[in-house]
């Protein structure tokens, strides 16, 4: 059997990662972090922006904006991480590391005396007093800052510190400055205040952090509802849902190599200890519950008793994990399609194309699951991904034998029927959604505002 064509596969190498699991990207995809949604990645993001480079991870799935009074919020005890592969061998060399502090402010009422350590009307039951005009406005009585630090090596940069986190989109009294209707995307005051530029030597860079839009778009209830595609234009589950973004817009020179791997990982202290009191210690060296490189990976091509130790592994150990790599050889989803008669026949097992294509970045190299990018060329997915690409249908494509080939001649796979090829197959799949709920911005941070928990004059 002769090597696939570099061409071919290392335009495949994403594609197959956020084909193999196809639909619904990383919300709660795991049964230990679907019980953890502020450590829960959803969607890793990556683009070339001119000569910079565009980062978003994305957190909190399934994010409703009238979810008070504990509005969702990113976690004091939670290392969210950026983690860059530069040098190709899937270990992670340049690192963006977050994290945060909260606040419980008082209400700006006036007091009326301090009884059994309770200032009535000082201290409130509301996440935010009317009038929020900007992310550090003293009406945010839950406040939360972040620092953002750059780890190369043994070395350490501080990018920003105590930087504001954009405050939730409470509703037209609350937060009067965020856009209030659906087909609102404009850089509103809350979110340009909440824009930082990097200290010293990076100030050249951007950073946001704070509730956007899910830019996401999926057919969710179908989708896991066995596949229940019926060839109609179909909803966007994730339409009026809110995530919390983390983004960094930097400089290309940077990176040492145009050609870099990219994912993002939430982890936490190994030991959490629960006091009578309600309050919680934590201690131990950090344990990560969260990993997310291309979308859909652990969703759907992962079975359920390995997603937990999926989200806990490290791409450069995926070559060296067997279970890894004969769930990527014979994947379940082009059995389902097959069965549900979307395709003829499903691509045959094993699947040692799809295996080489999972662990090769885009120079070819062994490195394990990750979001691929060659930053010397436009970007769109599978090279980054957008917020604008369609991820799902791409998926759907590419598992079902979008680029299924014998390599005998590095050409299509023909069906044994002979009735046409695998590719031409799988070229109708799709979930029926096409676009997001919302118009992206043009400007830095790019994702649209989040929707608002009371909209309504």
């Amino acid at each position: 059997m002769r090597a696939p064509n570099p061409a071919w596969r290392l335009l495949a190498v994403p594609l197959f990662l956020a084909a193999s699991v196809a639909v619904a990207s990383s919300h709660r995809e795991a049964p230990l972090i679907s019980n953890d949604p502020a450590a829960d990645g959803t969607d890793m993001y990556a683009w070339k922006q001119g000569g910079n480079l565009v980062l978003v991870a994305n957190y909190y799935p399934i994010g409703v904006p009238y979810g008070g009074p504990n509005y969702y919020l990113f976690d004091d005890n939670v290392l969210y991480e950026i983690q860059v592969d530069q040098s190709g061998d899937g270990a992670p060399d340049v690192r963006f590391q977050f994290r945060f502090r909260t606040q419980i402010r008082p209400s700006p009422l006036p007091s009326v005396g301090v009884v059994a350590g309770y200032d009535a009307y000082k201290d409130s039951f509301l996440y935010a007093f009317a009038g929020v005009k900007t992310a550090t406005a003293p009406e945010i009585l839950r406040y939360q800052t972040y620092t953002l630090t750059k780890v190369v090596g043994g070395s350490q940069q501080v990018i920003v510190r105590d930087a504001p986190v954009a405050p939730n989109n409470v509703g037209r009294l609350t937060t009067p400055a965020y856009p209030q209707t659906a087909g609102a995307s404009v850089l509103d005051p809350i979110t340009q205040s909440a824009i930082q530029t990097g200290l010293g030597t990076a100030a050249k860079y951007k950073i946001f952090a704070g509730p956007r839009d899910d830019p996401f778009f999926v057919n969710l209830s179908k989708t896991f509802d066995f596949l229940n595609y019926d060839g109609k234009a179909n909803r966007d589950d994730l339409a009026g849902l809110n995530v919390l973004s983390l983004v960094i817009e930097l400089p290309l020179t940077e990176f040492s190599s145009p050609h870099l791997g990219i994912w993002t990982t939430s982890s936490r202290p190994k030991v959490t200890t629960r006091r009578t009191d309600g309050g919680v210690d934590t201690s131990g060296s950090w344990v990560q519950v969260s990993r997310l490189g291309n979308p859909l990976v652990n969703e759907v091509v992962v079975p359920m008793k390995f997603k937990d130790f999926f989200n806990a592994s490290k791409p450069q150990n995926d070559l060296s994990t067997p279970a890894i790599v004969a769930i990527i050889s014979n994947p379940e989803l082009p059995q389902l399609l097959q069965a549900k008669g979307f395709i003829p026949l499903a691509p045959p097992a094993p699947r040692t194309d799809l295996a080489t294509i999972f662990t090769r970045n885009t120079q070819g190299k062994p490195t394990g699951e990750m979001l691929h990018i060659n930053t010397g060329t436009d970007s769109t997915f599978p090279n980054g991904r957008l917020l604008t690409d369609d991820v799902t249908d791409v998926a759907l494509k590419a598992v079902g034998g979008a680029f299924f080939t014998t390599f005998a001649d590095g050409g299509p796979a023909i069906l044994p029927d002979g009735g046409g090829t695998f590719a031409a197959a799988a070229a109708g799949l799709s979930d029926g959604v096409a676009a997001n709920d919302k118009a992206f911005l043009t400007t830095f941070p790019y994702l649209a505002p989040p929707h608002s928990g009371d909209p309504t004059p």
